[in-house]
């Protein structure tokens, strides 16, 4: 079963002509061209660019019914501009679909390896392989890359029995990893039969949006092509209104509409509707189109036609977009509980009917905005204080209503509670933003993390430090560290100076479990042999275990680093060995005696002790045999 997203442009629209859509030949002709360079084994990445309401996704959607005809799967993604999107969302959407498709034998065989890596981020993966073993911890760059590589490895073998179209729509509003996935992606797809088209707002990129710094290193590569989607003549608007209305207009209303529209689609479609419901549009209307007063702008259009609603239907729909551009019944129906279900379902029926809604492909009572601006145009209706009020219904409400998986939906509910902090106060906003960036962390977004923890800590600004503060930073730092490129120490001072701050804390509640958390990071260790403060993290957290304890081993190990690299202190550093492989042994703990062993080998090369650093090193083999731990490996 493919999946495709409905017509985002309901209503009148244009018929399909032999060229394509309506004022789309050039476009859709170089479209075809990269659809049939995919179909032959050469992969294509295309961006559909232009305004709002251009066209964009329908030229897509156009593409994607010829790319259906002739045997591929098309898969599609949207970003949201909600903020309270997981990461990675728009290829969550639209793996998820072609992993629900296939069997759990053909799953495995496609994924291979790179499968547990997947599941990372798309649970339904262990739901059809549920023996998957978890992913072996990594450095941060290292895990981000395997994610991509099994993501881009599993993509390309699937395309070896069914060329796959994927969509990825609204890509201004993609976070940055998923942004640098596409990059990644992009180099990979030469050699396959994957057609990526992107569509994205030109009006919305800065030279500093990621977006803008993807695309600058994307078009160095041969398999991307730009299209931009410009409005329609003067005679296209012509044939799109006898498209729309099975008539011919007179040509003063052509020129009356285009020039109020300029040619843009979605204007027009509005337009044309508004014109139709007033029966202006018929034969004696359009003998006073000369009188016709056209509204000044999309949202004026968008407005008017809102007006026409019942006043129910209207309320209902404003509620419905600040939960977002996608909503489900079950949370409308619990922001209104006045009204019986059956009320509601009409209420939508009556949304659907006027086409600015419609129901999501493949979710059981899901829907979505027709258009992203008719749910800017609802929203923008509510003063700031009925919004942040808005906000606090809907939080609570996915509370009570998701109240076993609160953990899915943590990315939504720090959104509302972060929009909601004006009249419902911080902690909310902690709790889910903590819960969100560990998300995200384990998902290798470390982007998205750092946003998630520092609105915490935004929300906490104003309140003494405690244990949530301790763990914002504990976040805030460990994602700040994996964004740092491989030995660029630049910003690992800044880094440093938010751990600090955690550990203050937790040394002086005399809180060894925190100290500990923190100097036994993974994410830290790529620093320790280059930053002198680190070494002090890891002498703090020392002082609070038992000497010979399990969890002074673990310390030892990066300490013997630190010591014998950054402090230059060969001495100190094998006496460290020493001690954290008694502890290593003495506990049977082979993965901690190989780490240790490891760390030693270093710091004899360092020294100019060749003999015992390669003694330790064929040591470290022999251990690494019997454990897993690539990192030490």
């Amino acid at each position: 079963m493919v999946e495709s997203q409905p017509h985002p442009i309901q209503g009148p629209s244009p018929r399909p002509t032999r060229g394509g859509f309506v004022g789309r030949q050039r476009e859709m002709d170089a479209l075809k061209a990269a659809l049939d360079e995919t179909l032959a084994g050469r992969g294509r990445l295309v961006m559909l660019v232009g305004e709002p309401g251009i066209g964009k996704t329908r030229t897509a959607q156009e593409l994607a019914s010829r790319a259906e005809a002739q045997g591929a799967l098309v898969l599609w993604g949207r970003c949201v501009d909600e903020g309270g999107a997981p990461p990675y969302w728009p290829w969550v959407q639209s793996l998820r679909s072609c992993i629900q498709a296939r069997e759990p034998d053909q799953l495995q065989q496609e994924m291979g390896p790179g499968a547990a890596d997947i599941a990372e981020i798309l649970p339904e993966v262990r739901l059809k392989l549920p023996d998957l073993q978890s992913p072996p911890a990594l450095d941060p760059e290292q895990a981000r890359f395997r994610l991509f590589d099994s993501i881009t490895t599993f993509l390309r073998n699937t395309t070896q029995t069914q060329p796959i179209m994927l969509v990825l729509d609204d890509l201004h509003w993609a976070d940055r990893a998923s942004l640098m996935l596409l990059q990644f992606l992009g180099r990979e797809i030469g050699e396959s039969r994957l057609l990526i088209v992107g569509t994205y707002r030109d009006v919305e990129l800065s030279h500093q949006h990621p977006l803008s710094e993807m695309l600058a290193q994307l078009t160095r590569e041969p398999v991307f092509q730009r299209e931009l989607l410009g409005g329609l003549s003067q005679e296209d608007t012509g044939r799109f209104i006898e498209a729309a209305t099975g008539s011919r207009p007179p040509q003063e209303l052509i020129d009356t509409i285009h020039g109020h529209t300029e040619g843009n689609p979605f204007f027009m479609t509005e337009v044309v509707r508004l014109l139709s419901e007033q029966n202006r549009l018929t034969t004696e209307g359009t003998q006073e189109f000369s009188s016709i007063s056209l509204p000044e702008g999309v949202r004026e259009v968008i407005a008017q036609r809102l007006n026409r609603l019942s006043e129910q239907c209207h309320q209902t729909l404003v509620t419905a977009s600040i939960i977002g551009r996608e909503f489900e019944f079950q949370l409308l129906s619990q922001l209104n509980r006045e009204v019986s279900e059956e009320q509601l379902l009409e209420v939508l029926d009556e949304a659907l009917a006027a086409r600015l809604i419609e129901e999501l492909v493949g979710i059981t009572e899901g829907y979505q905005f027709s258009h992203a601006m008719i749910q800017e145009t609802l929203a923008g209706e509510l003063s700031a204080a009925r919004r942040v009020r808005l906000h606090a219904r809907i939080g609570d409400a996915m509370e009570e209503l998701y109240a076993g998986s609160l953990e899915s939906h943590a990315s939504e509910l720090a959104h509302h509670f972060a929009e909601a902090e004006p009249v419902l106060g911080p902690d909310k906003v902690v709790r889910y933003s903590l819960l969100a960036g560990e998300q995200a962390l384990a998902a290798y977004a470390w982007e998205g993390a750092q946003s998630h923890f520092q609105r915490g800590l935004e929300a906490k600004a104003t309140e003494p430090m405690d244990a949530d503060t301790a763990a914002l930073l504990f976040g805030l730092g460990r994602a700040k560290v994996a964004t740092l490129a491989t030995y660029q120490v630049q910003d690992v001072k800044d880094v440093l100076q938010i751990l600090t701050r955690a550990l203050d804390f937790y040394v002086e509640a005399g809180d060894a479990r925190g100290a500990v958390a923190i100097a036994q990071s993974p994410f830290l260790a790529r620093i320790y042999s280059s930053s002198p403060e680190a070494a002090q993290l890891l002498a703090r957290a020392f002082v609070l275990v038992p000497a010979d304890s399990h969890e002074a081993g673990s310390l030892l190990t990066r300490y013997v680093a630190t010591l014998g690299m950054q402090e230059a202190d060969y001495s100190r550093a094998m006496e460290a060995y020493s001690q954290g492989l008694a502890i290593a042994r003495r506990a049977q703990d082979t993965t901690l005696e190989m780490a240790t062993t490891a760390q030693a080998a270093q710091v004899d090369r360092f020294h100019l002790h060749p003999r015992r650093g390669l003694e330790k090193s064929l040591r470290a083999i022999e251990l690494a045999s019997l454990v897993d731990d690539p990192i030490a490996e």
